[in-house]
């Protein structure tokens, strides 16, 4: 429990070091709850089509009368706090001792990506992860102890996981498959057990079919992302970005003696990639603890619960690979649910290390040791201090024109959180910053306002020439600059 407890302060002390300062989707989510808590529920269904996070910020909102920002800052402490008490307890069930599961628990916290970057944003990857452990944590209850309840449980857990995040289904889908061949029954016996990690599942599938067929006007676009996986045209949706862009570098790269291998070489660059994702996801001492940790399986987790976590870190890749494929993008947050099962492997690991016999090894397994527990350490200190000077950039650009437009003339801004710290009404992007500010350059319409707030980058240096070249009417008067300077926030204003 105190483990519990310190990790959701380390959540509560990640939300009040960056003040306030939000991911862009979020607005979304924020603009979407507010429409739910109003009672507007097709406007917010309109503004965000899968739901339950909104509704459950929107919930939060409800009760405690906080704002929409504040509900959902408590609400990432609840999800976290959840996320570690499952986290440890999947070690536990791995056969981890107590030192195993602080072990673990310094991993966890001193992660650069998972606590440095995405807990801080207030997104439904927090959701994602509190149910998506949880539900690890059940069904490997039940391929332990086969009892019925850990199985509706684990099937609850991956069905809101996936409420998060529409990529758990495939969790939801193939980890009950274990049974079929990896359990030591005869075939009736894990056919039944299969079927009873699909039992909620089974109901809800036939429930979904039997409304579609009495409701006519009914159809997988009334089902919200649900649309995105149960579509007769799956393999043409996952492939066909991969197949256009083979194309163009069996044409433009590789040439004629080459081109038959174009497909090939971009498998081989997505596998790289997916391998880069997860190191650096991990972090590369949990990464390569938990490849030793992998090797000496048997010695050092339970054979059941290893099974368990090595089917998740499969379909983990499987996730990863058929993202990567579709969009030809790989965030590393689609990378976090194979870096947990990478974490509980080198937790293991780590726990050996901190218990072998210093006096066998010597000095250097003992400097070695004490390394590695003062490089965790120091990672949880960084993940906790203060942010850099230029982190809040954008609040600070929209308050300095709040401050300074005193008679509120119009004021355009190309960043939706902006707009957002602005107070400004609810518009969605419409593609990326620059083709806002171009579409608004084209159409003359951005000369009817007094305050410009464009956001630079060093890579997109042309684009200040562009606004100094088109725009004569307005002449830079302050720019925000983020940390190392890398991007900015510039404000013009009309002579």
């Amino acid at each position: 429990m105190m483990i519990v407890i310190l990790a959701m302060l380390v959540a509560a002390q990640m939300q009040y070091i960056q003040h306030g300062w939000i991911n862009p989707d979020s607005v979304l989510y924020f603009e979407s709850a507010r429409l739910f808590s109003a009672g507007q529920w097709k406007e917010a269904l309109q503004v965000w089509n899968w739901p339950l996070y909104p509704l459950s910020i929107a919930a939060v909102h409800k009760v405690t009368s906080m704002e929409i920002h504040s509900s959902a800052q408590v609400l990432n402490v609840l999800f976290f706090g959840l996320s570690t008490y499952s986290f440890i307890h999947i070690i536990r069930l791995a056969g981890g001792t107590q030192l195993t599961v602080a072990a673990g628990a310094l991993i966890l916290l001193s992660s650069q990506y998972i606590i440095g970057d995405v807990l801080e944003m207030l997104m439904r990857d927090e959701g994602f992860w509190a149910f998506y452990l949880t539900g690890i944590v059940f069904f490997i209850r039940f391929y332990q102890r086969l009892r019925f309840q850990d199985a509706l449980l684990w099937q609850l857990c991956a069905i809101i996981a996936t409420l998060f995040r529409i990529e758990a289904i495939t969790y939801l889908v193939l980890l009950p498959t274990l049974f079929l061949f990896s359990f030591n029954a005869n075939f009736k016996t894990r056919v039944r057990y299969f079927l009873t990690a699909h039992s909620l599942n089974i109901f809800l599938t036939v429930a979904l079919i039997t409304a579609v067929a009495i409701h006519g006007e009914l159809s997988m676009k009334n089902f919200g992302r649900l649309q995105e996986v149960f579509t007769l045209n799956i393999y043409h949706e996952l492939t066909r970005k991969l197949l256009s862009h083979a194309i163009i570098m069996s044409n433009d790269v590789l040439g004629k003696y080459l081109e038959e291998f174009a497909v090939q070489g971009l498998l081989l660059t997505f596998t790289y990639v997916m391998i880069v994702k997860a190191i650096s996801t991990t972090g590369l001492v949990n990464f390569v603890m938990a490849m030793f940790a992998i090797k000496n399986r048997a010695a050092l987790l339970e054979s059941k619960a290893f099974l368990v976590l090595m089917a998740v870190g499969i379909i983990s890749v499987v996730n990863m690979a058929l993202i990567i494929t579709k969009v030809f993008v790989l965030s590393s947050r689609y990378v976090v649910g194979l870096a947990f099962v990478l974490m509980i492997f080198s937790a293991f690991q780590f726990a050996k290390v901190l218990v072998h016999d210093n006096q066998v090894n010597g000095k250097k397994h003992k400097w070695l040791t004490i390394a590695l527990v003062i490089f965790m350490l120091l990672s949880l200190i960084k993940n906790i201090l203060p942010k850099a000077e230029g982190y809040n950039y954008i609040q600070d650009a929209a308050a300095w024109v709040k401050t300074a437009n005193n008679d509120n003339k119009p004021v355009f801004a190309d960043e939706v959180r902006v707009r957002y710290y602005m107070e400004s009404a609810f518009t969605r992007n419409q593609g990326d910053n620059w083709k806002v500010v171009k579409k608004a350059i084209d159409s003359e319409e951005i000369l009817n306002y007094e305050y410009l707030l464009i956001s630079h980058s060093e890579k997109r240096p042309e684009h200040e020439k562009t606004i100094a070249e088109q725009l004569p009417q307005f002449r830079e008067v302050k720019r925000f600059n983020s940390v190392k300077a890398k991007k900015s926030i510039v404000i013009y204003q009309k002579q």
